[in-house]
């Protein structure tokens, strides 16, 4: 004979197998609504994977670019004043009309930002003379200098022989070391040329150490 005890005790085991049996199904749903959920969202962290992979690729080109323009410079402190005060004839320069249609072309591809402020003159490095043009990016700085500012200082020099030409960029830096000798402005091939060299940096760091040079004989105004 069954007794109200045994009753009870069968009643709460029902219910607590009916409880497991909640459990072990909720358990189940969840691990499948899971499955489903990585399934659809799959494409999705495979994109965002690539897209990581291909910006963590091209920062390092990036980088590995804008290492490859920059060129040592010599004599820091010196390059460095020779440079301001390069740049500082170079914006004040009276502009000067194009004078031929290949002029004009060769300013648009070589000396943008020129605001047809340009400088031209020869240099002979023992194989000839070779023309060579300077000019500031004006228009960079001018509206740098108009909102306050004066670290936006480039200026171009283009080297012009029978064979190429070969152009550097002398960008004043933003950051630099305290060393006395280290220079205040950078010195980087245009990306142009940085990738197949035609001469080492060695040669094109002197080169531009003589065009700085000449620069306050040459393209000062009285």
């Amino acid at each position: 004979m069954i007794t109200d005890l045994d009753k009870q005790a069968c009643i709460e085991r029902h219910k607590t197998i009916r409880a497991i049996l909640w459990v072990v199904a909720l358990l189940i749903v969840a691990a499948v609504l899971f499955g489903v959920y990585r399934f659809v969202t799959a494409p999705v962290r495979m994109a965002q994977n690539t897209t990581q992979t291909i910006t963590q690729q091209v920062e390092e080109t990036a980088t590995a670019v804008l290492t490859h323009r920059h060129i040592k410079v010599r004599e820091g402190r010196r390059y460095s004043r020779m440079a301001d005060r390069a740049h500082t004839i170079l914006i004040n320069l009276p502009e000067t009309k194009p004078a031929s249609l290949r002029d004009r072309t060769f300013r648009l591809a070589h000396l943008r930002g020129s605001q047809s402020k340009v400088c031209q003159f020869v240099m002979d490095f023992g194989a000839g003379p070779v023309p060579v043009w300077t000019a500031a990016d004006n228009a960079e700085f001018t509206a740098n200098r108009s909102l306050g500012g004066e670290a936006n200082r480039q200026l171009r020099i283009i080297w012009e022989t029978p064979t190429m030409i070969l152009g550097v960029s002398v960008q004043y830096a933003d950051k630099f070391t305290q060393d006395d000798n280290a220079p205040r402005w950078e010195l980087l091939w245009r990306r142009r040329d940085s990738i197949q060299k035609p001469l080492t940096d060695a040669v094109v760091s002197e080169r531009t150490m003589n065009a700085l040079a000449a620069i306050p004989q040459q393209c000062a105004t009285p």
